[in-house]
C-alpha cells in the first residue's frame, strides 16, 4: 500500500466524526477515509438521535447548518422535508437533524467513492517507534494501517458510577430506558441542566411516575430563546482579558449598558461567543478553576439556552406541581427494599438534613469530563500506551493547537488528531453545533494540507 493510498482513520460517528469524514473526503478524493461507527448509526449520535418529535433543537433552524460556508444549508434541507411552513426561527424536531446529517453524508458518498463507513469497533491503536502510521485493531482482531487517526468519540460515559447506582439508574439520553419506570413510581433526576428537561418531559409524555424530582448543585435551570433584540449587540473590545475578575467586570457592564438601551443579556453573551476560546486560553490556571467552581454553574445556563415551547413545558410541570426542584448534593445513598434512600444535603455541607427515597435515579449529569473514567477499551489503551493525556482540570484532553493529541512526552503525536468534546480543555466551547462545524473544517483542514505537503497551512477559524 502506497502512503498516498493509506487510509485516514475517523473513529465515531456522531455529527463530529460524520463531518470531519465529509470534509476530509472532499480535500483529499484520492485517500481513502474510512468512518467508525460501532452503533451502526452513522450521523445523528445520541443528541439527534432521539425519534420523539416533541424532543426540539435548542438552536433555531437557521444557525444548525452544518457547513460554515453555507449558513442556509439545514433551513433549506427542512424545506424540503416539512414544506414551507418552516421559518429560519423555527426549533425544529431533533429527529429532522439527525436525518439531516446523515443526508449529508449520504450525498457526499455519492460523489466521493473514497469515503466509506465501517461499523466494526475500534479497541486498540499501535504504533512503532518513530513511525508516523498507526496500526488500528478492530473487534474482531483484523489490524489495519492507517496514516492518520482522528478521534470524535464523541459524549460517552456518565459523571458518576457504582454498583449501588447501577441497578437504579437510568441514562437520560436513552428515553427507551424510561420503560422500566411503571406507575406510581418516584424518580430522582441527578442534573437540572437541558438534559434533565429532555428526561422529565420525556416522562411527562409517557405519564408514569408519581413523583418526579430533580436536584443539582445550585438548583439553576437554563433559559429560554427569546426573538432577536431590535438594538445592535454590543462591541467588546475590551476582551478578552487575562483576569477573570476585571472580565467578569466588564462583561456585566455590557449587558447593564445593552438593557439600558432597550437590549436583552442574550446579545451579550451571544457577541462574547466568538471570543470565548481566546479569553479561555487567556485564563491562568487558577482562574480557570474559579470559574469553574463559582461562575460555570450561572454560565450555563445562560449560554445554554432551552426551545421556548421547551421551556413552557417544563414550567407548566413546576407549576402544576409535577416536577419538584431541589438545591443540593448527594452525601448518602443506601438501599431500603429494593428502592434507594438518598441523603440530601445544601451544597458544601456534609450532614444530611433531609431524606428521599426513589425507585429509579435517572443521570442527567452529562458526559463523564474526565476522560479517565470512560469505560472503552480504545480510550482505556490510549490513555495506557501515553497516546492521550487528560488536561489539568479534567475537562477532556490536552490538544495542540493543530488539533494534534499531546502525548504522556508533551509533545504532539504526529498520527493522532482530536475532535469533538474532548476539545473543551482547549476551547471551553466544544459542545455546540456553531462551534463543532468550525472545529471539523478546521481540523480537515489541517490534516489534509499535511498531508498533502502544504508549505501554508490553512489558517484555524476558531
Amino acid at each position: 500500500m502506497s502512503h498516498s493510498t493509506t487510509p485516514i482513520a475517523v473513529i465515531g460517528g456522531g455529527f463530529s466524526g460524520t463531518l470531519t469524514a465529509i470534509h476530509l473526503a472532499l480535500r483529499l478524493p484520492d485517500r481513502p477515509v474510512i468512518l467508525f461507527e460501532e452503533s451502526g448509526d452513522v450521523g445523528p449520535g445520541l443528541a439527534y438521535r432521539r425519534d420523539d418529535p416533541h424532543a426540539l433543537l435548542n438552536i433555531p433552524a437557521r444557525r444548525m447548518s452544518a457547513y460554515q460556508d453555507e449558513p442556509d444549508h439545514f433551513y433549506h434541507y427542512a424545506l424540503r422535508v416539512l414544506g414551507d411552513e418552516v421559518t429560519p426561527d423555527d426549533f425544529l424536531p431533533r429527529r429532522i437533524y439527525g436525518e439531516y446529517i446523515k443526508d449529508c453524508l449520504a450525498q457526499t458518498q455519492k460523489h466521493s467513492p473514497n469515503l466509506r463507513v465501517d461499523h466494526r469497533a475500534v479497541i486498540d491503536i499501535q504504533t512503532n517507534p518513530g513511525s508516523s502510521v498507526a496500526v488500528l485493531t478492530l473487534k474482531d482482531q483484523t489490524a489495519l494501517m492507517c496514516a492518520r487517526v482522528v478521534l470524535a468519540t464523541g459524549h460517552q460515559g456518565s459523571a458518576f458510577s457504582g454498583s449501588i447506582w447501577a441497578q437504579h439508574t437510568l441514562p437520560a439520553r436513552l428515553a427507551a430506558s424510561f420503560d422500566k419506570v411503571k406507575q406510581g413510581d418516584t424518580v430522582l433526576v441527578i442534573g437540572t441542566g437541558l438534559t434533565m428537561i429532555d428526561a422529565v418531559l420525556e416522562l411527562e409524555r409517557r405519564g408514569t411516575p408519581a413523583a418526579v424530582h430533580a436536584i443539582s448543585r445550585n438548583g439553576l435551570l437554563p433559559r429560554p430563546h427569546e426573538k432577536a433584540s431590535p438594538v445592535s449587540p454590543p462591541e467588546l473590545d475590551d476582551l478578552p482579558d487575562s483576569d477573570l475578575r476585571r472580565s467578569l467586570r466588564l462583561f456585566r457592564r455590557a449587558i447593564t449598558n445593552h438593557s439600558a438601551e432597550g437590549g436583552d443579556w442574550r446579545d451579550v453573551f451571544a457577541a462574547l461567543r466568538p471570543a470565548t476560546p481566546s479569553l479561555w486560553q487567556e485564563m491562568s490556571v487558577k482562574d480557570r478553576r474559579k470559574f469553574l467552581r463559582f461562575i460555570s454553574p450561572f454560565w450555563e445556563v445562560h449560554r445554554h439556552q432551552c426551545a421556548p415551547a421547551t421551556f413552557h413545558a417544563l414550567q407548566t410541570m413546576i407549576d402544576e406541581g409535577k416536577l419538584d426542584l431541589k438545591r443540593g448534593t448527594i452525601v448518602s445513598v443506601e438501599s431500603k427494599g429494593g428502592r434507594l434512600r438518598l441523603g440530601l444535603a445544601p451544597r458544601n455541607r456534609a450532614a444530611v438534613t433531609r431524606w428521599l427515597e426513589a425507585d429509579h435515579i435517572i443521570d442527567a449529569t452529562g458526559p463523564a469530563r474526565d476522560i479517565t473514567t470512560i469505560k472503552h477499551p480504545l480510550i482505556t489503551n490510549l490513555l495506557r500506551r501515553g497516546f492521550l493525556v487528560p488536561d489539568e482540570l479534567r475537562l477532556g484532553a490536552e490538544i495542540h493547537a493543530d488539533y494534534r493529541a499531546i502525548g504522556r512526552d508533551r509533545f504532539p503525536i504526529e498520527w493522532l488528531y482530536v475532535t469533538g468534546p474532548m476539545l473543551r480543555a482547549r476551547y471551553f466551547e466544544a459542545t455546540a453545533i456553531p462551534e463543532l462545524r468550525l472545529h471539523t473544517s478546521a481540523l480537515a483542514a489541517r490534516l489534509a494540507n499535511e498531508l498533502e505537503g502544504s508549505r501554508k497551512p490553512e489558517a484555524l477559524a476558531v
